[in-house]
Order: C-alpha cells, then sequence, then structure tokens
C-alpha cells in the first residue's frame, strides 16, 4: 500500500495461502520407498524381541538388559548388538538342545537311585520331587535336576562354591522360578519353612520379638508366646530373649533364623549352611538338633563340610556345574567310591587289638594313626560299625572312641566328581 497525493494505492501482494512449507513435504514421494525399511527395522526388533523371551540363555548381560537395549536404542543399533553379542548361538532356543557350555551327563548312580527310591518307597512316601529343574544363568545355574526325597529324612546337598546349592533351594522354597521343569511338594505349601545362610532382621528388636512376628506371619491360630519361648529354647537363645538383635553375634543370628523357621512347626524344613557362623560346638549343637528333627519333620540341608553331611544326612545329593551327579544313602555312596574306615582309639594299648582286627576277614588295612588310634578299614561300613566293637570287647581293651575317618565322604565325592582337590570345601571340623 503506498500514499500519494491524498490518494491511497494498493499494490497488489501475492500471498501464499498454505504459508512455508514443511519439510516432511518433500519426503512424501519417498514415502512409499521408505515403507519397506521401516517394516524390515520394526520386523526386526519384533524378531529379536520374540527371540530374547524364548530364550533360555543370553550372553554378556541379562534379558531385561537386552530388552531395553532393543526397545530403546536406535534402530536398528540395539538389534544388531543384540544378534552379534546377545544372542547365544550354540543351540536353538526353542529346541529342548540346552544352549551353554558343555557339561556332564547325568551320573547313572544318580538316575537309578532316584528310580529306586521311587519305586521302593512310592510316592506316597515322598515329601519332594523334582523334574528337570532348571535355571540358565548364561551357562551356569542348574540344568535337568531331578529330585527325590523320602518323608523323614535328613538330606544333605554337597557342591562346590558355584554348583548350584542355593539356586536350587530357593527354586524349591519358591523364592526363584526355575526356567523350566516342575516342583512337587507333598507337604502343604504352608508347612514349609526357609533359613537363609545369612539370616538379616532389623537390629532394633529382641529376639522374642522376632521370633513372634515369624510366629504371626505363619503359625496356625491359638499359638503364643510359649511357641515363641520354646523356639528359643530349642536353639539355644532361650537367655538373649530380651536382648537386641543388632548386638547378637553371627553365629547367634544363625540360631535365630532357625528359630523362626521352626515356630511355625514346619514339615519340611530347608536350611542353606545352617552352621557356616557356629564355632565347633555351635556346629555340633546345630547338627544335634537337626539330627532329631529324622522321622519328625524332612529336612533339606546344604553345607560345604561334608563332615557335617556325613554325621547327620542319610541321603546326600552331588551337585556339580548344575548337574546332579548322584542321589541316595550317604552309605550307599561311601561304599560304591572308597573303602570305609575307622580312627579307633583304646586306652590299654593298641597291639592287641590290631593284632586282632588284622586277623579278621572283613578287614582291609590297619595301620596306627596315632600313639594310641588305629585307623582301620573294612569291606564295607556295615561289616566295620558290627565288627569292630565285638573285637575291642574280645581283647579287653577300652574304647574311647571309635569314628569315621576324617575323609569318608570328602574322599567318596571327589571319587565321584573326578575332582581334585576339593576347592571351596572346607575341611575343618571332620568327626
Amino acid at each position: 500500500m503506498t500514499e500519494g497525493n491524498g490518494a491511497v494505492q494498493f499494490s497488489a501482494v501475492r500471498l501464499d495461502a498454505a504459508g512455508p512449507s514443511h519439510p516432511l513435504i518433500h519426503l512424501l514421494p519417498a514415502l512409499p520407498a521408505l515403507i519397506p525399511v521401516l517394516a524390515l527395522l520394526f520386523g526386526l526388533d519384533v524378531f529379536c524381541l520374540v527371540n530374547l523371551v524364548r530364550a533360555r540363555s543370553v550372553r554378556n548381560a541379562p534379558k531385561l538388559a537386552w530388552a531395553i537395549v532393543i526397545v530403546f536404542v536406535s534402530a536398528p543399533l540395539g538389534a544388531i548388538l543384540y544378534l552379534f553379542f546377545g544372542m547365544d548361538r550354540s543351540g536353538d532356543s526353542g529346541s529342548s538342545t540346552k544352549a551353554g557350555p558343555a557339561r556332564p551327563a547325568a551320573s547313572p548312580a544318580h538316575v537309578d537311585a532316584v528310580r529306586r527310591a521311587v519305586r521302593s518307597a512310592g510316592a506316597g512316601s515322598l515329601a519332594l520331587t523334582t523334574t528337570g529343574l532348571t535355571r540358565d544363568y548364561g551357562g551356569t545355574g542348574l540344568f535337568d535336576v531331578d529330585l527325590a526325597v523320602p518323608r523323614g529324612s535328613i538330606y544333605g546337598l554337597v557342591g562346590l562354591n558355584g554348583a548350584g546349592k542355593t539356586t536350587l533351594l530357593s527354586i524349591i522354597a519358591g523364592t526363584r522360578h526355575p526356567d523350566r521343569g516342575s516342583v512337587r511338594l507333598a507337604v502343604d505349601r504352608r508347612r514349609v519353612a526357609v533359613c537363609p545362610d545369612v539370616p538379616e532382621f532389623d537390629g532394633w528388636l529382641t529376639a522374642a520379638e522376632v521370633v513372634d512376628l515369624a510366629r504371626s506371619l505363619v503359625a496356625p491360630a491359638g499359638q503364643g508366646q510359649a511357641e515363641v519361648a520354646a523356639a528359643l529354647h530349642t536353639v539355644g537363645l532361650a537367655d538373649a530373649a530380651s536382648r537386641r538383635v543388632g548386638g547378637l553375634s553371627r553365629g547367634m543370628l544363625q540360631r535365630l533364623g532357625l528359630a523362626c523357621a521352626l515356630v511355625g512347626d514346619p514339615q519340611l524344613l530347608i536350611l542353606d549352611e545352617p552352621t557356616s557362623a557356629l564355632d565347633p560346638a555351635g556346629r555340633a549343637d546345630m547338627l544335634g538338633l537337626v539330627a532329631a528333627m529324622r522321622g519328625t519333620r524332612t529336612v533339606i540341608f546344604s553345607s560345604h563340610i561334608l563332615a557335617d553331611v556325613q554325621r547327620v544326612a542319610d541321603q546326600v545329593g552331588i551337585l556339580r556345574d548344575g548337574r546332579l551327579l548322584y542321589e541316595g544313602s550317604t552309605r550307599e555312596l561311601m561304599d560304591t567310591y572308597l573303602t570305609p574306615s575307622w580312627l579307633l582309639r583304646v586306652a590299654d594299648g593298641i597291639d592287641p587289638v590290631a593284632a586282632a582286627l588284622a586277623g579278621q576277614p572283613w578287614v582291609t588295612k590297619v595301620e596306627p594313626a596315632e600313639p594310641d588310634v588305629l585307623k582301620v578299614a573294612a569291606t564295607s561300613i556295615a561289616a566295620g560299625e558290627r565288627g569292630i566293637p565285638v573285637v575291642v570287647a574280645g581283647c579287653g581293651a577300652r574304647q574311647v572312641s571309635c569314628e569315621p575317618a576324617a575323609a569318608d565322604l570328602e574322599s567318596a565325592f571327589l571319587a565321584l566328581t573326578g575332582a581334585g582337590e576339593p576347592a571351596g570345601l572346607t575341611e575343618g571340623a571332620r568327626p
């Protein structure tokens, strides 16, 4: 618009009604060509996510981390990272072949023991069975574990560090889920109690308050302070009932955890390393307590102290690299894989006793271990347990002690697993 000579003049101005053009408008002609590319990228992400869900194991990171990478990292970079660095290519994720490093096959002794237990005892006499139990952490964990735990038995679970003991107990207890397989309990799930290897409680509570809290969560109606006091007395903490948990020692916390487990009167008791923090006297008390439950409760406990397992367990399971190599009676294990032996201590001189033992047909070897101690090897556990007291009594000697030699279960473990030194298994406190 211009103004001149009192007149207003309008000049024509050409306006674009659509305004400035949008950058995406220039891409519209290429859109049909981009659709297949976008579909390919979307399909690649979907393929990787489906493969991730179906995979029994992945590499370099947990499944959740890989899912985040696939979804949130710019396509197709996230999917490519998973394909090259996450996907486990050692086997088909949808097939029955387990991905991961090769592992020893299950021992025939284990398979036969499970079948014998099921056939002879019957399913009604088993408190717990597992079938094909597997939890794969990317090459470690559990693989195809079948357990058959007789009702009322003391079941010892042994293995090197990292063998899968805690994982197995956690799955049985229901605090972890398996990748596949099943757990069948012949007891009420509410009558299952667990004591972890490192019990933790609020430090401002007293020991009695901790056990009372556990009682209120699991015990049937009608129970009260009498059951709390009984549980504390059973584990040897009656005098510490009013003490704050924060001032208790590691061993006392272990006992307190067991009291919390016992206050609900469980039918199945799961103990992870119950003697790990106890001194020799406390360990002996704990093992005596566990042994006293035989026949009234089913107890499954893990331990890295082989002598403890030998002392109280009538059934044993041996794990290596996540696989169950053996399951059966402790005596059968030692009879099969080693020559049983005892340390015999007498007070009236060992020479006459040694000569008498050497003449027995069931004795394979007699040698002095200490000035008043003989190491006696026999053809079987039954022959030694029956024969040694008879020979000592026939010689008129005074028997001070007769206990299994230190390496009984350890030697059987090494013979079965083919390991060199039992790294991760404590030798202390042997019988």
